[in-house]
């Protein structure tokens, strides 16, 4: 017998080919190919040595003599992100996965020089229990320097980003800097989509363009547009009427253009953070009631949201009734007077 079990065999008539599974007799063997097994005669049945021999010869890949017969790689034209002038802060959010779907883990924070000035950095972040991390650097012109790592579960707190830069050995004391930068939820969320959807890896807030002229220059220019400044000081002197926001809705969707890859964790701390605004508004204003539709749902926000009233002393007390207009998903706040 020249074939044994498991052997590849090649059908002659047809040119498939098949393992031995069996015998059936000393004439006839059984051949298994895509799962159906029938006997065949040994002599309907060859090795397919042969012919994957000389498929192997008609196939063969002529061999390169020369650099010149090797295909050259296309190089490929890497997309770049462009950084516009001034100074920048600029966050890269490291994803990591999360069972079903990627989400942020954290955000590693850079400060950007994209100015040909060599700067004098002074930097803190700090959150809501204390300092987070500060720093004190020499920076040079259009360069990047990393700051630090920070947990993306704290920029739902919105830590402050302190900074202050001035011109290194620059006498003019004019020539420098500082701010603090606070980061919305929901502005975060949009920056984080933004460049999802153009396939960048991190965003940037532009801090400032440049630094501030020197006052030679400043008077000069201020004596040029002398005209233009006093019409904007006669339209600063007519106050606005601020428009007062009788009632606030906290329906996710009213908040955000997209919820997909929101947690619900991310979802509660916009709710919670634009409820905050409101309420500070309506305290800074004077008003005299703000109602809040939280909805009704599991209660968590609306929890969240009495919590919070108990504990602001302008609040003379809340109401959450059931209203013909909102049923029980929402809470009127009286202020007081």
């Amino acid at each position: 017998m020249k074939f044994s079990i498991g052997d590849i065999v090649l059908l002659k008539r047809t040119g498939e080919e098949g393992r031995v599974a069996g015998f059936v007799n000393n004439e006839m063997v059984e051949v298994e190919i895509n799962g159906t097994h029938f006997p065949v005669f040994l002599d309907e049945v060859d090795h397919p040595y042969l012919k994957w021999f000389t498929e192997k010869k008609k196939n063969k890949i002529p061999v390169a003599k020369t650099l010149d017969d090797f295909p050259q790689e296309k190089k490929q034209q890497v997309k770049q992100q462009q950084i516009a002038s001034g100074f920048h802060l600029s966050f890269l959010p490291v994803f990591r996965f999360d069972e079903f779907e990627d989400i942020v883990d954290k955000l590693k924070t850079y400060f950007i020089n994209q100015t040909p000035y060599q700067l004098d950095l002074v930097y803190e972040c700090s959150g809501s229990f204390g300092s987070i991390f500060s720093h004190r650097t020499v920076l040079q012109p259009f360069s990047h320097f990393y700051l630090h790592d920070i947990p993306f579960e704290e920029m739902h707190d919105q830590p402050r980003f302190t900074w202050a830069i001035a011109q290194k050995d620059d006498k003019n004391k004019a020539a420098n800097l500082k701010d603090t930068l606070r980061i919305k939820p929901k502005k975060l969320f949009d920056y984080i989509s933004n460049i999802q959807q153009k396939n960048e890896p991190m965003f940037y807030v532009r801090l400032a363009d440049d630094f501030p002229l020197p006052s030679a220059v400043k008077d000069s220019k201020q004596e040029e547009s002398k005209d233009t400044i006093a019409a904007v000081v006669k339209a600063l002197k007519t106050p606005k009427k601020e428009k007062v926001r009788l009632e606030i809705d906290l329906h996710i969707d009213q908040l955000v253009d997209d919820i997909k890859g929101l947690s619900n964790f991310e979802m509660l701390s916009i709710q919670l953070n634009t409820f905050e605004d409101a309420l500070e508004e309506a305290i800074r204003l004077h008003q005299q009631s703000l109602v809040v539709i939280h909805g009704v749902g599991k209660g968590k926000l609306k929890t969240e949201i009495h919590t919070l009233l108990k504990s602001t002393p302008e609040v003379d007390f809340f109401l959450h009734d059931w209203n013909p207009r909102y049923g029980y998903g929402a809470t009127e706040i009286f202020f007081k007077q």
